[in-house]
């Protein structure tokens, strides 16, 4: 998801003190799971590890001028996981956000709050032969709960649900109506089964608007009938694409599919004959994939191109889908972040066939699609869609709890791809502008530890910082502490071992502890699991000897310029690690006479500078 764009200046600065959290950051559960062995201390899945699994077919039918959706869908659901289930199924109702009396942190337009929010018509489970029955269900805030007639691990179960909602058209959260109702973008608009995993059980977390989401690995088979002449692209592959457009349209796609530079594939010479008929049903499939969206435009432009990210390899396509010429340039932004996290890190090859940005509102990302404004401003616009883009691997190939856990995949989407941002960038810093976020925004008094569960967090600005900035400085330092290459390494291998998994943040923690060989928790519950701040001070320079204090508590490297009588210069450093076991102070010697100290830079965040200088009388 995209930030919000903060007023830092507009933030109060209330300091506050903490200390160094004494507890571990293994909950109790999470000790369960290690018993059971479905995870380990190693931070690798555990012998016992399994994921639930489902499978989608999904006819729908969207009419633009009505807003109304309706379809139905048959779920076959795999319980592979040992748990209690209870013959309990839930499904997420994610769009019930804009049903009247349902709870909101973020507001919606009052055109699109209804009544009904997304009506559930009917549910059966279907049985052996193809026999719906009927079984119980209830609506409470966004989940279905349905009761069925029974199931444990190893069983197969089949539902049936039908379903309408009217797509709110006006409030632009992660997808709406764009250019006058010419274009839509359809996020969360099937009711979708629920995670159960070996820690947490059924996910029960309700959407509120703020935080985002969490996922099941699926198979799609989805067949979408719209008409308007209206051009869709979605999650997945067209499998009829010959039956919809015209020759010219298809001879210019596969052109893109081709080529390293843009395509043209619609526009407005071709626009009105590109479709063989008014009305089209859409048919995709997508395979083990979290989630499935589609969008629509009745005259958007599309431009494509290819990247052959590994040699020998199929082509990704990447196109974007777009009202404003210049947003194609996201195109090439889209295929150098590609390049970059398949082949360096995380070093794990981008698996789906394509990469479509449409040019929406925020930046919000899908399987394969991203929703995204244009901001007409290289930088931001090429940090926004690296960001998104490197959702592709958190959570989506990882599959992360977004609603629990923001951190985990919000700060990987920071950090991973944060040093190819800064070699591309004009002027923007990102990890300075990181820095400068937690300054202002951790030390406000209602400030909470970034493991505060994601749902929980109702200050935009300190879910903001605890989400994005936070966990980016965090891995920032921890990549002095256990070296590039060792880092390199743990992002390696923690994607390469939770794909298609649900990895918690004590399971990339243990990675990091298990790879580098370090003991790691006090850096970790410094960063995550406490309030500390960020404020080193220099307390004293007496007899060659200079004194570093941690007033604030966090650990937070050192880097000291030190002036001498002489008229030169030594830069000494400390990683982070140097504050472990509760230590607050740190002595260093040196062997000349000092006139001047000078402590920190840009990308180490301090809430009081003032107290950083020395100088001899």
């Amino acid at each position: 998801m995209k930030l919000l764009k903060i007023n830092l200046l507009g933030i109060l600065l209330i300091l506050s003190c903490s200390v160094f959290g004494q507890s571990t950051y293994r909950s109790s559960t999470f000790e369960n799971a290690v018993t059971n062995k479905t995870r380990t201390l190693t931070g690798l899945p555990g012998e016992n590890y399994k994921n639930n699994f489902a499978k989608y077919k999904i006819n729908a039918t969207f009419n633009p001028q009505t807003q109304i959706l309706e379809g139905e869908e048959f779920v076959t659901y795999y319980p592979n996981m040992d748990g209690y289930y209870n013959g309990k199924i839930y499904m997420n109702l994610y769009r019930n956000i804009y049903k009247k009396g349902v709870p909101r942190i973020r507001p919606c337009n009052p055109e699109d709050i209804t009544n009904e929010g997304m009506e559930i018509l009917e549910v059966k489970q279907v049985i052996k032969g193809g026999e719906k029955v009927d079984v119980y269900y209830n609506v409470n805030i966004t989940k279905l709960g349905i009761t069925t007639k029974g199931f444990s691990q190893g069983d197969t179960v089949m539902l049936y649900v039908k379903w309408r909602n009217k797509i709110a058209a006006n409030t632009h959260l992660r997808g709406g109506k764009y250019t006058d109702g010419t274009s839509w973008f359809i996020p969360y608009w099937y009711p979708q089964i629920a995670v159960f995993d070996d820690v947490y059980g059924w996910d029960n977390i309700d959407h509120t608007g703020n935080e985002e989401f969490a996922f099941e690995f699926a198979n799609y088979d989805v067949n979408l009938t719209i008409g308007e002449k209206m051009y869709v692209w979605a999650t997945g592959e067209l499998q009829n694409k010959t039956e919809i457009y015209s020759k010219n349209i298809l001879d210019l796609y596969a052109k893109a599919l081709k080529s390293d530079s843009e395509v043209s594939i619609l526009n407005n010479n071709n626009r009105s004959n590109g479709l063989k008929k008014t009305a089209n049903t859409w048919h995709f499939k997508a395979d083990s994939v979290p989630d499935f969206v589609f969008c629509c435009s009745s005259d958007a432009d599309w431009t494509g191109s290819s990247v052959q990210i590994a040699k020998g390899k199929k082509r990704t396509f990447t196109s974007a889908v777009h009202h404003t010429p210049k947003f194609s340039y996201v195109i090439p932004m889209t295929k150098k972040t590609l390049t970059y996290m398949s082949t360096q890190r995380p070093a794990v090859e981008y698996p789906y066939p394509h990469l479509t940005i449409f040019e929406g509102s925020g930046g919000m990302e899908f399987p394969m699609m991203i929703n995204e404004d244009f901001d007409n401003n290289y930088d931001t616009d090429l940090f926004t869609t690296s960001h998104e883009v490197a959702h592709s691997y958190f959570p989506f190939m990882t599959g992360m709890y977004q609603n629990r856990f923001a951190f985990m995949d919000e700060g990987l989407a920071m950090y991973v791809p944060q040093y190819f941002q800064n070699s591309e960038f004009k002027t923007k810093n990102i990890i300075e502008d990181a820095s400068r976020c937690v300054n202002y925004v951790q030390s406000s008094d209602n400030y909470t530890p970034v493991s505060t569960p994601s749902y929980s967090q109702t200050n935009l600005w300190i879910y903001t910082v605890n989400s994005y900035y936070k966990p980016q400085m965090a891995y920032t330092f921890l990549e002095e502490i256990v070296g590039e290459k060792v880092m390199d390494k743990i992002l390696n291998v923690f994607t390469q071992s939770w794909l298609g998994k649900h990895p918690l943040p004590y399971d990339f923690f243990n990675i990091c502890e298990n790879i580098s060989g370090l003991k790691l928790q006090d850096f970790f519950n410094s960063w995550f699991y406490s309030v500390s701040l960020p404020d080193l001070k220099v307390a004293q320079v007496k007899d060659k000897t200079i004194t570093i204090q941690n007033q604030g508590g966090l650990m937070l490297p050192i880097y000291l310029k030190v002036k001498y009588k002489d008229g030169s210069v030594e830069i000494i450093e400390r990683n982070a690690l140097c504050w472990a076991g509760g230590n607050n102070s740190i002595n260093m010697s040196v062997n000349k006479d000092i006139i001047a100290v000078e402590l920190g830079k840009y990308m180490i965040p301090d809430i009081n500078r003032d107290n950083n200088f020395w100088y001899a009388e």
